[in-house]
């Protein structure tokens, strides 16, 4: 049999401007552990069994994958019955990780076992609890796969005094580029549009019906003319600078970065605290627990290098922001950015120039720390 060879585009380590890397967390974890100290051949000996499957589908699509692979490790290995499932991991990078959606359920195949995945709520994207959502307790959050490009312009590469002339250039309060509403491709070019846009979204029935809960478009209205604060709505013309800008360089002079959720996760929250921008996290609908992120509280805890804003702050932002210790903030972004990159995604040097523990080895301590297990 002839392999062809294909262009280097076409494999997905390749990261080719224009095409979605935020979704190859399954496949970067997968890689890592088969080489990995924490891999080992025997069953007997596993604490824990991962089951490998690709899924780069986003929030759309048939989760069939999910479905073969359960009916496969339940019927081919005595592990999956043995423990009910308990005992295997699964890695999601959907925009809703196991939340049901219109096309199927994943209940059954996925109920007891531990799952990673980039989205840390208890709702799926209609605003619901659904049945197979996040557990706190035992799902853990993981970080997306940032590309190469955004990594490299790390200021946190830097020394001491080149970090804190960084800093020192940062004249924006608040920045936030993104849509305000679902549908994000309909453009709306006055604010009664836009209202009207935005109302639609959350009274017409839909799966996508509680987009960021509501809270992009909350902040915008409030807020979009507060001193220092930089609001690009990309679903609001007006909004947008005629020239147009560059996002990497809009974080980079920023001092903190809107973080709202959207469809779902997003990975703007890894983008701007890797570029040195502390998140500003509006992530909670006001019933339900607030967005859990990645690797809290097994080994992260956010709100020592972020601003988690609840439902009922958000009015009071501009004062909650002035309250906070910036400089805090961001000397303790440097001690936990290599933490959420993909060691895996980088290409040498920078591959093996990140210090300091990368997303997969904190996954395995946060594992570890969940379960309750013997160092590995």
């Amino acid at each position: 049999m002839n392999v062809l060879a294909l262009k280097a585009e076409y494999d997905w380590r390749v990261q080719v401007p224009g095409r979605k890397f935020d979704y190859r967390m399954p496949p970067l974890l997968h890689d890592a552990l088969v080489v990995s100290k924490h891999r080992t051949s025997s069953p007997e000996e596993a604490d824990l069994f991962y089951v490998p499957t690709w899924d780069f589908h986003g929030s759309w699509g048939n989760p069939e994958v999910y479905y073969r692979a359960h009916r496969y490790i339940s019927s081919a290995f005595p592990f999956w019955n043995a423990s009910g499932g308990a005992d295997h991991v699964w890695a999601l990078a959907r925009d809703a990780a196991a939340c049901a959606t219109p096309w199927g359920s994943m209940l059954e195949e996925l109920k007891s076992s531990i799952l990673l995945s980039n989205w840390g709520g208890v709702t799926g994207l209609s605003g619901r609890v659904e049945e197979r959502c996040f557990r706190p307790g035992w799902d853990l959050v993981l970080p997306g796969a940032l590309t190469q490009r955004v990594v490299a312009k790390s200021p946190h590469w830097g020394t001491d005094s080149q970090i804190a002339d960084g800093h020192a250039r940062r004249t924006t309060r608040l920045f936030f580029s993104g849509a305000l509403c679902w549908k994000i491709s309909t453009i709306a070019r006055d604010m009664r549009a836009l209202a009207a846009k935005c109302e639609r979204s959350f009274s017409e029935p839909g799966f996508l019906s509680r987009y960021s809960f509501g809270l992009r478009y909350r902040i915008f209205e409030k807020f979009r003319t507060a001193p220092g604060f930089r609001f690009y709505a990309s679903d609001f013309s007006p909004s947008m600078p005629a020239g147009g800008f560059r996002l990497d360089d809009e974080i980079l002079r920023s001092q903190f970065c809107l973080c709202p959720s959207g469809t779902g996760w997003g990975m703007r929250v890894f983008h701007v605290l890797v570029l040195g921008c502390v998140p500003v996290i509006t992530q909670h609908d006001g019933e339900n627990p607030p967005v859990a992120q990645a690797f809290d509280p097994e080994v992260l805890h956010w709100d020592e290098f972020s601003v988690i804003v609840r439902r009922e702050q958000i009015d009071t932002l501009p004062a909650l922001l002035a309250s906070v210790n910036l400089t805090a903030k961001q000397a303790a972004l440097r001690q936990v950015w290599t933490q959420l990159i993909w060691r895996g995604s980088l290409e040498e040097p920078l591959r093996s120039r990140l210090p300091g523990p990368d997303a997969f080895e904190v996954t395995m301590a946060a594992l570890r720390a969940r379960l309750g297990l013997k160092a590995w």
